[in-house]
């Protein structure tokens, strides 16, 4: 029994000492916590353990201590992103935006972030920002063309895509971006640009129906007419003949006077449609209009009295054949015309008719006149008149007829009267001034020119005639400025250089006056008066070279606007006669 009890003590001994051993070599070989020196360095053996909670517990509160470190808080943004806290990580990548703000890397990831899930304005600020530095940056170019796109910027999505378009290598890719170019162009409404463009996607694809049809349509509305012809005749060649198609192609044959062409077309129209159809008897009128045009007379009234034998009440007939006849001389005929039109429309639509007979008698008159025959002339205008009373066209003319047989009183009522209807109208205040000027009225004459010239400042006929006046008046320097306006726009006229070579010549500029006595001359080799005015100040005769030019007279005209001071013109020649002047200068009145 001892025995056992001492055996029992062994065994628990043993255990008790076996226990205390496997502690103590626990402890010892316990691993030790490792001590970093660097935050950074922490974060990121946590980040790669995938200890995401720990580390953002640690770079948290590493950052309160250290708000600028850059490389932490980026580690830390990325893990809050990857553990699926997107707006803190948002939050973050901010942060290091206002830190670092050329930071790449974050403006990217941000980029990309905001370009998926918005707001689209921070995304493509992001991207500009990038291109600003690294403007080859393909990736931000494409994704910025987009945003723009999708955003309504159209105007700088074009930017984008054709900095794609020229940097782009792959054919398929290519011919996507140009697609897509052009449609931008039409978009923004640049239908120069967007007609280009297309342009080139059919050098591609000639034979593409769609976009043929897209260039026609744009040529259309640019009114590039002979294009829009083309690329409609290259749809007729691939669909056949296309009704519409024909009628758009008769109309612009129109429209560039092609008038055989128009004639064929309008033929092969009316030859694929019915007798029946709405718009046959509008394409029988057209072909005798082209017709017409085409100086085929005979053959236009022919047609013309076929239709009405069918077609009795069809005004649009009555009314072409009617310009047939007067377009041949016939006025009579015409003018029987257009009254039986009077019967037949409508009060609103006689008006129009009854001004156009008006205008018709007013054109037979003035030929009347032309061939001498005076009186059956003024005849026709005052029958002219019981049309319309207030037909200023007819007053304006009678105007004209008067002054050429110099009843000028007259004329002067007669272009009154048509100022007095129409108040805008530039050449009725010319003819006014004409008519004063031969009357020896300068000063009426200046002022209904300049009146002429107000209205229409290109009319260089009044411009001219008021330029000649003021030198009348000693107003020199005012005259000087005025031919120089002229030759802006008609740089080649010969009497112009002559008129203000006799201007420079008065007021003592005699080397200006050489220059453009000689560019007249260049102009017009029979220039009589300028070659002699010429010979005059050069004391010898003057030998036209046919070669010879002065190219400094377009870049001076302008400067001796300015260089030529009234001060210095009215210093000069203030005892000249007036009267002397009137049969110097050259200018046709009409």
């Amino acid at each position: 029994m001892i025995a056992l009890i001492l055996f029992a003590c062994l065994i628990i001994w043993v255990y008790v000492i076996f226990i205390t051993n496997t502690i103590d070599k626990t402890k010892v070989e316990e691993p030790q916590e490792v001590i970093y020196a660097d935050p950074l360095e922490r974060c990121q053996k946590l980040y790669e353990q995938g200890l995401h909670a720990e580390l953002q517990r640690y770079a948290q509160k590493e950052l309160s201590k250290n708000y600028g470190n850059v490389e932490l808080r980026r580690i830390l943004a990325k893990s809050l992103m990857e553990s699926g806290n997107e707006q803190m990580a948002i939050m973050h990548y901010e942060a290091l935006l206002s830190i670092a703000s050329y930071d790449k890397e974050t403006q990217e990831m941000l980029a990309k972030y905001y370009c998926e899930n918005g707001p689209k304005s921070k995304a493509i600020g992001l991207y500009e920002q990038i291109l600003m530095y690294d403007s080859g940056n393909i990736n931000a170019v494409e994704t910025l063309a987009k945003l723009y796109e999708e955003t309504g910027n159209y105007e700088k999505a074009v930017d984008m895509y054709q900095m794609l378009v020229d940097a782009e290598v792959d054919e398929a890719k290519l011919t996507e971006l140009k697609y897509t170019l052009a449609d931008l162009y039409v978009k923004i409404g640049n239908k120069e640009k967007a007609f280009e463009a297309y342009e080139n996607i059919n050098k591609d694809d000639p034979q593409n129906l769609e976009i043929l049809v897209l260039l026609a349509d744009l040529a259309y509305q640019n009114k590039y007419w002979q294009e829009c012809l083309q690329y409609y005749k290259k749809i007729i060649s691939i669909v056949g003949d296309d009704f519409e198609i024909l009628e758009k192609i008769a109309q612009l044959q129109v429209t560039l006077e092609n008038w055989q062409d128009a004639i064929e077309t309008y033929e092969k129209i009316i030859s694929l449609e019915d007798s029946e159809s709405s718009n046959y008897l509008y394409h029988q009128n057209e072909l005798c209009n082209a017709l017409i045009k085409n100086k085929q007379y005979t053959q236009a009234i022919e047609h013309l009295k076929d239709m009405l034998a069918q077609y009795p009440k069809e005004t649009s007939f009555i009314f072409t054949l009617a310009q047939a006849y007067t377009t041949v001389g016939e006025f009579q005929t015409g003018i029987n015309l257009y009254n039986k039109l009077l019967d037949i429309l409508p009060s609103e639509q006689s008006e129009v008719i009854i001004k156009y007979i008006s205008n018709l008698i007013c054109a037979w008159a003035e030929d009347l006149f032309k061939k001498g025959e005076y009186n059956q002339a003024f005849d026709k205008f005052f029958e002219a008149l019981k049309y319309d009373e207030e037909n200023d066209e007819v007053y304006y003319q009678l105007g004209i007829c008067n002054y050429h047989i110099k009843s000028f009183q007259d004329a002067i009522a007669h272009f009154k009267r048509a100022i007095a209807i129409k108040p805008q109208e530039s050449r009725y205040y010319f003819g006014l001034g004409c008519a004063y000027d031969d009357m020896g009225s300068v000063k009426n004459a200046k002022s209904a020119f300049f009146d002429a010239i107000n209205i229409d400042p290109m009319n260089a006929e009044a411009r001219i005639a008021y330029a000649i006046t003021l030198t009348k008046e000693l107003e020199y320097a005012k005259s000087i400025e005025q031919f120089l306006e002229v030759l802006k726009y008609i740089p080649d006229d010969a009497d112009t250089h002559y008129n203000l070579a006799l201007a420079y010549e008065l007021v003592g500029d005699v080397e200006r006056a050489i220059k453009y006595y000689r560019k007249a001359l260049e102009l017009n080799n029979k220039h009589v008066e300028a070659k002699h005015n010429l010979e005059l100040i050069l004391g010898e005769p003057y030998e036209i070279e046919a070669t010879e030019a002065d190219d400094e007279i377009a870049g001076e005209e302008a400067q001796e606007i300015e260089q030529f001071s009234s001060e210095e013109a009215n210093q000069q020649q203030e005892e000249m006669d007036k009267e002397s002047l009137d049969d110097l200068f050259n200018f046709d009145i009409p």
